[in-house]
C-alpha cells in the first residue's frame, strides 16, 4: 500500500511515523529515479520533517505526490510533542533544543530502522533540524532540502511567532490545531512561542555549523515569507561546502509545499537528477 502507519520507539519516546510509497497509477511525472528504485536496499529515502506546529497530517498530500514525483519512499514523522507522538515534557525548551532532535531522535530514527543515503526534507524549524543534521552527521545525508529554513533569529520571526501568539489567543485556532495534536495542543503552542520567546533566543544560530554540511543542498523559501527574510537563504548558499541551489518562489508565503507546490516539486525533481 502506498501509505503505512506504525510507530517508533527512540529512546524509550514513541514517535509516530507514516511511510509514503510511490503510486505508479496516479505518479504526477516521470520520476526523477527509476521506478525500482524504492524496491532497492541502497535508494534513498526522502525524511520529511514538519515546522515547529506540523503533524503528518497537516503535510496533506505532498508527501505522496513527492514520492511519486522521485519515485523514492518518504518517511514522515512527529517529532515529541506532535501529534500522536509521547508528549513534550520540557516548556520553555532549551535554546539549543534543535541538537536534542538531530542527535537523540532523528539520528535515532535513522540507526533503528537502517536507512542508507536518507534525503532529508524540511520545513521551517523542520528544514533547520535538516540542515543541523546534514552538519552534525555530514556522512550519512545524501542530500539535505530546506523549505523555509532558519539559521539565525531575527526580528521578522519573532515579530511573526508574537503575532501568532495573538491569533491563538483571539480566534478558533486553536480548536482547528486541536484536530491534529489533540491535548497536547496548548502544551506545542507554548513549546514554540515560549521557547523562541527567551530573551537568549535573539543571540541564537547555527551560522558557524553550516560549512560542515558537504551534501548537496537545495534551499527554497518564499518572497513573502512572514517569518524569515532573503537573508536566510544567502547565509545559507554563502556558508554550506556542499553543491548548493538556492531559490526564492514568487508568489509565496512560509509554506510552500502548499502554497506553490509545483514549483517545490520541479525544483526537488531537477535538484535530485542533478546532483543525485
Amino acid at each position: 500500500m502506498p501509505v503505512q502507519d506504525f510507530i517508533a520507539t527512540i529512546d524509550g519516546v514513541r514517535l509516530a511515523c507514516q511511510t509514503v510509497t510511490p503510486d505508479t497509477d496516479t505518479a504526477v511525472s516521470a520520476p526523477a529515479f527509476p521506478q525500482n528504485a524504492a524496491s532497492n536496499d541502497d535508494a534513498p529515502t526522502i525524511i520529511l520533517l514538519h515546522e515547529a506546529l506540523g503533524t503528518i497530517r497537516m503535510w496533506r498530500d505532498f508527501p505522496q505526490k513527492l514520492a511519486n514525483t522521485t519515485g523514492l519512499s518518504c518517511l514522515v514523522y512527529e517529532r515529541r510533542g506532535h501529534g500522536k507522538s509521547d508528549p513534550q515534557t520540557v516548556v520553555p525548551r532549551p535554546i539549543d533544543y534543535h541538537n536534542e532532535e538531530t542527535d537523540r531522535f532523528l539520528h535515532g530514527l535513522i540507526t533503528s530502522l537502517n536507512l542508507k543515503n536518507p534525503i532529508l526534507f524540511g520545513h521551517s524549524d523542520g528544514a533547520t533540524i535538516a540542515l543541523k543534521y546534514a552538519a552534525r552527521f555530514p556522512t550519512v545525508p545524501r542530500a539535505v532540502i530546506s523549505l523555509a529554513a532558519h539559521v539565525f533569529a531575527e526580528d521578522v520571526t519573532l515579530d511573526g511567532i508574537e503575532k501568532a501568539a495573538q491569533i491563538y489567543a483571539s480566534t478558533d485556532w486553536k480548536s482547528r490545531l486541536e484536530r491534529h495534536h489533540f491535548d497536547q495542543t496548548d502544551t506545542v503552542f507554548r513549546a514554540w512561542v515560549d521557547t523562541w520567546h527567551q530573551p537568549a533566543f535573539r543571540d541564537w544560530q547555527m551560522i558557524d555549523e553550516l560549512p560542515a554540511i558537504t551534501c548537496p543542498a537545495l534551499i527554497l523559501q518564499g518572497d513573502d515569507d512572514q517569518f524569515g527574510s532573503d537573508e536566510q537563504v544567502n547565509t545559507i548558499a554563502r556558508h554550506v561546502r556542499g553543491a548548493v541551489t538556492s531559490h526564492i518562489i514568487p508568489n509565496c508565503g512560509h509554506i510552500p509545499h502548499l502554497e506553490s507546490p509545483e514549483k517545490v516539486l520541479e525544483s526537488v525533481r531537477h535538484f535530485l537528477d542533478t546532483h543525485c
